[in-house]
Order: C-alpha cells, then structure tokens, then sequence
C-alpha cells in the first residue's frame, strides 16, 4: 500500500467516526465534522456571505508527515499528523475543549483497534497537542501516530 492510499484509508474511517458529531462553523450552521486529505479547502471569494455551509469548520485534516523504510525488510512506518479545527465565538474561550474531545475519540478508535483498512498496524507511542498560539475562536488540537504499511516483497527472477 501506498501512503497516499493509508491516507485515504484514515479519512474515510475519520468520516464515518464523526458523521453524527456535530459543531457549528463560522456562519452559526450545525454541521458534520468534515475530514481533509493534507490540507483544508481555500476559501475563494465571497461564497461563505451566500453559503452558510461554505465554511470548513469543524474539520479534521489527516495529514502525511513522512515515512521511515530502515531495512530491507523492516515495515514501511509512515507518520501522519491528525489536526482538528473547531470554531467557537463565545469569550469564556473554552473551544479547546471541543478540539480535543475530537483527538480523544481518534485516540479511542486506534487504541481499541490498532488496525488501519484491515491490514496495517499502529505504532507506538501517539502523541497529542493543542495549540500554542491565541486563534480564538478557532481552536486546534491534534495528534501524530505512525503506522505500518504491509512491506514490499523483493522481486526475485526464477533462474
């Protein structure tokens, strides 16, 4: 498998996991948590005036890190950065609480079963974060895990 397929893999599991977890965005809208691939969508012109579901928020963005191959027949170990966005205006600025309640159920889900589209194994250790910086009223928190691709087989020609 290919990290681009292990990505592809880790968002459609995050959608079905958070399809009835709901959060307002931006434009006061109740909504589901969407799940990018590497990167939120841009944001062009004026249609978040007209679309009150144009917004991006509440997200998850599952984003590739890197890999390691340290031999030849060691697993492929890839590193993913998991982000999760939530929008939340009021001044008591306790919107963290909601980015992490999202970390914490992805953590749930990978430690209850470390299995990644069937065949491919977390790795330890997961780490967790939340942000640094002052965003409000967007909040962050996220998390890196690394997983185990299925390794490649050498070709070997029959002699």
């Amino acid at each position: 498998m290919i990290p681009q397929d292990l990505q592809d893999a880790v968002v459609a599991e995050l959608t079905e996991l958070f399809q009835n977890h709901r959060r307002q965005n931006s434009m006061g809208v109740s909504r589901a948590i969407s799940v990018y691939a590497q990167s939120a969508p841009i944001r062009e012109g004026d249609d978040e005036g007209r679309d009150k579901e144009a917004p991006p928020e509440p997200f998850i963005i599952v984003r590739l890190q890197g890999g390691d191959l340290e031999t030849e027949t060691s697993p492929h170990v890839v590193g993913m950065a998991l982000i999760a966005c939530v929008f939340d205006a009021d001044p008591n600025r306790q919107g963290y609480r909601d980015a992490l309640h999202i970390v914490n159920e992805i953590y749930r889900r990978y430690a209850t079963d470390g299995v990644i589209a069937g065949r491919h194994v977390l790795a330890y250790p997961i780490r967790w974060v939340t942000q640094d910086e002052d965003t409000h009223p967007y909040y962050y928190a996220g998390m890196t895990v690394h997983v185990e691709l299925t390794p490649y087989t050498k070709e070997v020609p029959f002699t």
